[in-house]
Order: C-alpha cells, then sequence, then structure tokens
C-alpha cells in the first residue's frame, strides 16, 4: 500500500513539474524517426520608434479679463449695527401687585358688617355691635376688593446689545421668555428679530 502511495504521489510531482516547466517536444516513440526541430520563436516585435516631438504650443491670445466693481465681489456681510434699544431678556419675575379699593369695597363691607353684628347684644349693646360690625366690614370689605382688583405684573431685565441692562416692567409677556430677542419701547416690549 505504501509503494501505491508512493507511486501515485510520485506521478502527480511529475506531472505538476511539467505543467509548470518549458515544453518540449514528446520523446520519439520510433528509434528511427528524425527529431524534429521545435518551431522557431517568433521574432521579437520591433520595437517602435519614440514618437515625434509634440509640435511647439502656439501662443495663445491675450484674455482680457474684467474684473467686478468692487461693490459686487463677494464679501463678508457688514457688521451688524448695534441696536441701542434691542437686547436679550436675561430674567424675568412675576408679582403680584394688589388693586386699589374703591368706595363700593368699603360700603359694601360696611353694610354687610353691620348686618352681622346686628344679630348680637341688646338694646344699647346692640347699637355698639352694629357700629363695630361696620367698621370692622368696611376694612374687610377694602382689603376683600384689593385682592379681587389685583394684578399680575413682571419685572423683565434685558441685556441691551449696547452694554448695560434695562429694568422693563410690563403687565403681559406675550410669549417672551428668557433668551429672547427684544426691543425695549418705553415700557413695553417689541419683538426685535
Amino acid at each position: 500500500m505504501l509503494k501505491k502511495t508512493i507511486s501515485s504521489f510520485a506521478i502527480v510531482a511529475v506531472l505538476a513539474l511539467s505543467a509548470c516547466g518549458p515544453q518540449q517536444p514528446p520523446p520519439p516513440t520510433d528509434p528511427n524517426a528524425v527529431p524534429v526541430a521545435p518551431p522557431p520563436a517568433a521574432a521579437p516585435a520591433p520595437v517602435p520608434e519614440a514618437p515625434a516631438p509634440a509640435p511647439a504650443p502656439r501662443p495663445r491670445p491675450e484674455r482680457r479679463v474684467e474684473r467686478a466693481p468692487e461693490r459686487e465681489r463677494e464679501q463678508a456681510p457688514p457688521p451688524r449695527a448695534i441696536c441701542e434699544d434691542c437686547g436679550v431678556i436675561a430674567s424675568v419675575q412675576e408679582e403680584r401687585v394688589t388693586g386699589q379699593p374703591t368706595a363700593i369695597g368699603t360700603l359694601g363691607g360696611a353694610a354687610a358688617g353691620g348686618a352681622a353684628g346686628g344679630q348680637f347684644g341688646k338694646k344699647s349693646g346692640k347699637i355698639a355691635m352694629i357700629a363695630l360690625g361696620a367698621i370692622g366690614g368696611a376694612f374687610a370689605g377694602r382689603a376683600v376688593e384689593s385682592q379681587v382688583r389685583a394684578t399680575t405684573v413682571y419685572h423683565v431685565i434685558v441685556n441691551m446689545d449696547g452694554g448695560g441692562t434695562r429694568e422693563v416692567t410690563v403687565d403681559q409677556l406675550n410669549g417672551f421668555g428668557v433668551g429672547a430677542r427684544v426691543r425695549v419701547s418705553g415700557n413695553s416690549l417689541q419683538y426685535a428679530g
């Protein structure tokens, strides 16, 4: 079995080497046959002559390039002019401001307090209770009316483009918040874009 393996390996090796080596004509099997010479090798290809030098380039006629005027050339946009009334909102503080009471709250409170005080005491004590109820009711009615008429205001601090800060008190923010770009006009804010 070892002989078969070695002989198989030898055959494969011979075939592989013969495929890699130069081709030779097979040995003649007839002893009287005249060996045939291998066909002559092809003559080397003629070397092409060096290409003729290219003709000298013709001088090109000068072109006149007209330059665009300075204002048409691409330039960086000019710096934005500083808006002295513009800035960015830095902070917003909400404050509840009590309203101004009127006579309506005072008189209404006095009437309600006097009616409530009349429920207590007899004879001269009843009169004193009505008076105390009316005085207490007047103060209470005044305080209630000032809370009913209270409003909310917003203290807005704006960092101005020209430097410094301004504080503006407005009744409504109209959608403005911290970081919004605004224009301060008197005591109001407008969108500055």
